[in-house]
């Protein structure tokens, strides 16, 4: 008897230090990503050139990093601490990892109140990779449409929409190569949230033919009225990817049919925006080898992005998303040469209407709005 209770003394005393500790969590182990099988060469994905191999390579490790961190390490902070440690480029994807591993974590208790005040509002810098991340994992579940919209449903109304993102990225990514029929599921989304899964699609395409461009380009054609979101998406992972080598973007910006431009020079807005969001200061030193000309049609893009987000977001009508997007798009149509190559001169153009981007203080107006906003 007294052998049988200390046995269960023994027992309830490593149950109350294995909580107490966390190291519990080292049994989702199982559960963490290999990183030895994310690379381009065991993916199969086009990337041929060896500096495009080696950062997607990275990108790919830190991405898996970040969600191990994030589910199979005792220390609740480990995942900050791991992506701290990567270089300014790759730390946005292992954010965008670790939100994956948000819900596994929990113990799959999920709840969008509490995601936006434990992820999202103590680091708003990468707050567009949060809701990515979290997309990104009801794809990886393989959710239905219904329940990758609930899991969005109660999420900040404007960037809940990067939900059905990273659900179309990993659908694109991962489903797509092995079976082309497998995006079909994406067209059970309702509204804008297709959209958005779309664009998804076009980040994933990005990674899939990065080394082949006339593939891509024959792969976003073949989606037919999809294709320009695709080519948005496209134009996002582009510049998000590439910060410090532009002329990469930039050249496929060039290749592209004229009517899928205008959206991939949004997508090319939209990365630049994010980049600037996450480290403002290493945004500042990437831009910095671009002739002075783009330079200025890169700050005034993005200040006219972070302008019109906050308008948007202050009306207040349901389809903010939608609107941002398209009035972004516009103002670039008629103010920015493709592909930020210049700010337009023209009668009433933006450079008559504001001080030039590359006076006193450059971007800092639109990176502090950006950063101190907490939704």
């Amino acid at each position: 008897m007294a052998q049988s209770m200390f046995i269960i003394a023994v027992a309830a005393s490593l149950v109350v230090l294995l909580a107490a500790t966390g190291w519990w969590r080292y049994a989702f182990l199982p559960w963490t990503i290999r990183t030895n099988r994310m690379t381009v060469r065991r993916l199969g994905l086009q990337v041929f050139d060896h500096a495009d191999v080696q950062r997607v390579d990275s990108i790919l490790a830190g991405f898996a990093g970040g969600f191990n961190h994030m589910i199979a390490r005792s220390a609740p902070n480990a995942w900050e601490v791991y992506c701290a440690s990567l270089p300014a480029l790759l730390r946005p994807f292992a954010h965008e990892g670790a939100a994956m591993g948000y819900t596994v974590r929990r113990l799959f208790r999920y709840d969008p109140q509490k995601f936006e005040s434990r992820i999202v509002r103590p680091r708003p810098e990468f707050r567009y990779l949060y809701y990515v991340g979290l997309g990104f994992w009801s794809g990886m579940r393989n959710h239905d449409a219904r329940r990758v919209e609930r899991v969005a449903d109660g999420l900040d109304p404007l960037h809940r929409y990067l939900c059905f993102d990273g659900y179309g990225f990993k659908h694109a990514f991962f489903d797509y190569p092995r079976d082309a029929s497998s995006l079909r599921r994406l067209d059970s989304l309702t509204g804008y949230a297709r959209n958005a899964a779309y664009q998804g699609v076009g980040r994933a395409f990005y990674f899939l033919f990065m080394g082949r461009p006339d593939v891509l380009i024959e792969r976003v054609r073949s989606f037919g009225d999809h294709a320009v979101e695709i080519a948005a998406g496209a134009g996002l992972a582009a510049a998000f990817v590439n910060p410090d080598r532009l002329d990469r973007a930039r050249e496929l910006a060039r290749m592209l049919p004229a009517e899928w431009q205008p959206y991939f020079h949004l997508g090319l807005c939209f990365g630049l925006k994010a980049r600037s969001i996450n480290d403002l200061d290493q945004f500042e030193r990437d831009i910095a080898s671009q002739s002075a000309a783009v330079q200025d049609a890169i700050r005034a893009s993005v200040r006219e992005c972070d302008r019109i987000e906050l308008l948007v977001r202050a009306d207040g009508e349901p389809d903010a998303y939608r609107r941002w997007r398209q009035r972004v798009t516009d103002w670039m149509a008629a103010n920015i040469e493709f592909p930020l190559a210049r700010v337009a001169i023209r009668a009433g153009s933006v450079s008559d209407r504001t001080p030039s981007p590359l006076s006193e203080g450059g971007l800092r107006g639109v990176g502090t709005a950006s950063g101190s906003e907490r939704r």
